[in-house]
């Protein structure tokens, strides 16, 4: 089993990479630059990492990554500094989904889909609405914080954009507090 990791050498990603490497799962790995990358990641022999900038990479270069993989985690986010939250690429989620989505599509094989998203997230087309103050705050947030916006574009796309598709099997997961943390915590599943 080969898992494509987005966004590896973030918070998130790194934890998510060393999950796939102790459960012995080949992961391929998408980072800008191999020094952040802890040494028992970039040392793995289960781990193949691919430097370049996913925001950049064509159509082809994506169906290449994804090729021979059974599944794709995205862990893209925005950096928390003035320039990563309110600098370019103000799309960088949204348009990656977009691009392993069409991939996934043109290639035409089964492959799984996660997507660290947002708590924010609210799935209308499953019949989910928010309070009043609930819409306020995330019409707040929208407005306040591009990279919530992204966020939240990511999941729209993949509710309205690729929610019939016979070959991508997605999900949107995000804990209501993230910490690096070494050991993974407790966590329910929800339908939506």
């Amino acid at each position: 089993m080969k898992t494509l990791v987005l966004g590896a050498s973030g918070a998130t990603g790194k934890l998510v990479v060393s999950q796939l490497v102790e459960r012995d799962i080949t992961a391929r790995i998408v980072v800008r630059e191999i020094p952040k990358l802890p040494a028992d990641i970039s040392n793995n022999k289960n781990v193949e990492i691919v430097t370049g900038n996913i925001d950049e990479f064509k159509a082809d270069r994506i169906q290449e990554l994804i090729q021979d993989c059974d599944s794709v985690i995205c862990c893209l986010g925005h950096n928390i500094s003035f320039k990563g939250m309110f600098g370019p690429p103000h799309k960088l989620v949204v348009n990656a989904v977009t691009k392993i989505s069409n991939a996934i599509l043109t290639i035409q094989e089964s492959k799984k889909l996660i997507l660290m998203s947002t708590t924010a997230y609210t799935n209308r087309k499953q019949g989910e609405e928010n309070t009043f103050g609930e819409k306020l705050v995330f019409s707040l947030l929208k407005i306040l914080l591009p990279p919530h916006k992204d966020n939240m574009l990511a999941g729209d796309y993949l509710v309205y954009g690729v929610d019939a598709s016979s070959f991508i099997e997605w999900v949107a997961v995000r804990p209501d507090g993230l910490f690096d943390e070494e050991n993974e915590s407790e966590y329910e599943i929800h339908e939506s």
